[in-house]
């Protein structure tokens, strides 16, 4: 499977989904996957994909692995984790048949009393679901409250579910969507962060070695064309490093 070709596909599924409004069912995905010959793995980067894209997939709940080991906590997260459980202690569970007639009946009624019990039922499940994503970036404590807001926003949407798609799966599945898109959003300002960081240090280096072999300041002008990037783009980044362009705008003084 060639690269370019299996991003292509991808990003015209994503179009797909967002002219459906960001919902898209499972089965779709796969059918419109299923030249690829895709692995059941490949598949999970698939649908991690479009969460990260903020697209509710219906139908699908990722299967659980067992062998996978959880990543250690920090100490921080730790001391976190234990008080948050032990402020959950009040709760009584419900087995998974009494759990599913809630759901019911919160999606029937829309009873807010009935959604606010439902809501507690699944925070054990938002802090597994967290608690699989740690170490990826977020600490635990933000991991768990982006699952508490997507399962308060899946509440209202419950009627959206897919056909043959139980309610309590659609809820899982939009904790996993919330605490998924929220790693998928942090891990793309840090990539953001390291460009920028890549493209100042590169501007640097080229206004040293042109200052250098001038053995005077540069010019922006002079710079451009050194380094074939436009007056715009290089004051730009002087800007964000908090650094001035010389005499009047005019020079770059050498760093």
């Amino acid at each position: 499977m060639e690269r370019q070709e299996f991003q292509k596909k991808l990003e015209e599924l994503g179009r797909l989904a967002e002219e459906r409004g960001n919902r898209i069912r499972a089965e779709e995905v796969r059918d419109f996957l299923k030249d690829m010959e895709l692995t059941e793995e490949q598949m999970e980067l698939v649908f991690a994909y479009l969460a990260s894209r903020l697209v509710t997939v219906e139908g699908y709940v990722p299967a659980k692995r067992e062998e996978e080991e959880e990543a250690q906590l920090t100490p921080e997260e730790e001391d976190f984790l234990k008080q948050y459980q032990k402020e959950l202690e009040y709760l009584t569970l419900l087995g998974e048949e009494e759990l599913l007639e809630l759901c019911e009946q919160a999606e029937n009624t829309g009873d807010g009393g009935v959604k606010a019990r439902l809501t507690e039922q699944l925070l054990p499940e938002v802090i597994r679901t967290a608690r699989g994503f740690a170490g990826r970036g977020l600490p635990l404590g933000d991991l768990i409250q982006e699952g508490n807001i997507g399962l308060m926003l899946a509440m209202e949407t419950l009627g959206l579910r897919a056909e043959g798609q139980t309610a309590l799966d659609y809820l899982k599945q939009e904790i996993r969507s919330a605490v998924a898109a929220a790693l998928e959003e942090q891990q793309t300002e840090r990539q953001a962060g390291d460009l920028l960081a890549e493209r100042l240090n590169h501007l640097s280096d080229g206004i040293k070695k042109l200052s250098d072999e001038l053995e005077r300041k540069v010019s922006l002008e002079e710079l451009s064309v050194f380094m074939d990037m436009p007056v715009e783009e290089i004051e730009d980044l002087l800007k964000l490093a908090g650094e001035g362009t010389g005499d009047g705008g005019e020079d770059t003084e050498e760093r």
